[in-house]
């Protein structure tokens, strides 16, 4: 029975362990190694992982100064000893057969990823399942030379973004040195593309094995205390390096990148609201005008074009009107 190593950073997310470590191990796939590691939290959440650790011999705690979700994988994927790999983040759900079945599916079809479905979670219901085509075998070769229709994570066969809807083989991580970046957020996008950049072959299914939970704006500013935004294009430029590689004259992938850095970028703008990051008016609005300024000049070499309202602006480098927009698209939606 092959093992499985499953690996949980932690940071502040003390009302959240017992939950998580929970679905873990009540697992029905028992040969499991659980490596939670604490990544400087300011809570209570050492002492808790801790006294889960207690209760079950398979779980290994450690703790570290604050680097990030990326850094603390790093860690714990150096004292991994599992065949396998299975990232999970605190706050969701695992089915309780789920790594019985990605095991069952790496094995039955000799792959090297296993790319599951999964659902959505808003705190109060599941709002959307995102299913994935059942069965698609396809070799690493072929995804690579034409992987535009997995660059979406919500689509049917997208494998790129998060980390924690996959299971990966350990050996290939370490035969090719496979990391997370050092980033504090959007490294996943990264680790998955280096890892497919490795393998002969995927599976997809279309059982859906976790529930992920979507941050509102609060939870979202409250997890990421920080101007996202150069994380966010540094991530895109390390994804856009690797996945041209494969075939430097697709024009699809190098717009499904671009039109993925425009919603990061949007993203970078509301958080500049994010009160805290204690920025006065003036403060937000300088810092607008240099992200749109690094934008355009990131994308103009390229000629891309984004359908998208806010895109005209940053064009016209009407720094003003992108101002309002976001103030009146956080207004709207900032207890979504």
């Amino acid at each position: 029975m092959k093992k499985v190593s499953i690996i949980i950073p932690v940071y502040n997310m003390e009302d959240w362990v017992e939950s998580g470590i929970k679905c873990i191990t009540e697992q029905t796939y028992e040969n499991l190694e659980i490596i939670i590691i604490d990544d400087g939290s300011k809570d209570g959440s050492y002492m808790k992982c801790l006294a889960e650790a207690d209760k079950d011999r398979r779980i290994a705690v450690f703790g570290k100064n604050n680097e990030g979700p990326g850094a603390a994988r790093n860690l714990a994927l150096r004292k991994a000893t599992g065949d396998y790999i299975y990232f999970f983040d605190i706050d969701d759900y695992l089915e309780k057969n789920a790594i019985e079945k990605f095991v069952h599916y790496m094995e039955n079809e000799n792959t090297d990823l296993v790319v599951c479905s999964f659902s959505m979670f808003d705190g109060e219901k599941v709002f959307r399942t995102v299913k994935k085509a059942d069965g698609l075998k396809r070799t690493g070769g072929d995804a690579r030379k034409d992987y535009y229709e997995h660059m979406f994570m919500y689509g049917e066969r997208g494998i790129q973004g998060a980390a924690w809807f996959k299971l990966y083989k350990t050996d290939i991580i370490r035969k090719n040195g496979i990391e997370f970046p050092k980033l504090r957020k959007s490294e996943d996008d990264v680790f998955v593309a280096r890892y497919v950049n490795c393998i002969d072959s995927f599976y997809m299914t279309g059982d859906v094995l976790c529930r992920y939970y979507v941050n509102s704006y609060k939870r979202f500013w409250d997890k990421y205390r920080f101007d996202i935004f150069d994380t966010s294009r540094q991530s895109t430029m390390y994804v856009k390096d690797i996945v041209l590689s494969w075939n430097r004259n697709n024009k699809d992938v190098l717009q499904r990148i671009y039109d993925d850095y425009f919603h990061k970028t949007f993203g970078s703008f509301c958080f500049l609201f994010n009160p805290n990051l204690k920025l006065n008016r003036k403060a937000r609005y300088a810092r607008l005008k240099e992200i749109t300024d690094i934008f355009m000049d990131d994308i103009s070499c390229d000629g891309i074009e984004i359908n998208h309202p806010i895109f005209k602006c940053m064009k016209k480098k009407n720094y003003r009107a992108i101002y309002v927009r976001i103030v009146l698209h956080i207004w709207k939606h900032k207890f979504d």
